[in-house]
């Protein structure tokens, strides 16, 4: 038994082949507009500059607060109490002078955690 009729096609029917829009042009005869530039630009270009100052026109539209800001590196104590070593940096969420310092000060922080819930728990057990 044949389902689709013998036509050897499958899928939707075509109705017709459709021609795609026109491709969109520009005014001809147009130049860069970068200060001193006299590149025509291709009717099919829809910037206002040659592809040699696209990126030069983006950098001199950017603002500078686009710019990363630089900080003035400042001295700091060691968050870790042990520790309290003084140290430079510029990143202002630094708290610790060392690697070292920051998974010792994590592991006291864990274990203090730990001891809490312990002695929660212990005190809800007493409780009943």
């Amino acid at each position: 038994m044949d389902i689709h009729g013998g036509s050897g096609l499958r899928g939707k029917k075509i109705v017709s082949c459709a021609r795609s829009p026109r491709t969109r042009t520009y005014q001809a005869g147009r130049t860069c507009s970068f200060p001193g530039c006299t590149t025509r630009l291709s009717v099919y270009n829809p910037s206002a500059t040659c592809a040699c100052h696209t990126e030069a026109a983006r950098a001199s539209r950017k603002r500078a607060c686009d710019q990363p800001l630089r900080r003035e590196p400042e001295t700091r104590a060691c968050a870790f109490e042990p520790c309290g070593r003084e140290f430079v940096t510029a990143n202002p969420a630094r708290k610790y002078c060392s690697d070292a310092c920051r998974m010792r000060a994590f592991q006291q922080r864990t274990a203090a955690a730990r001891r809490a819930a312990a002695q929660s728990v212990d005190s809800q057990q007493a409780a009943v």
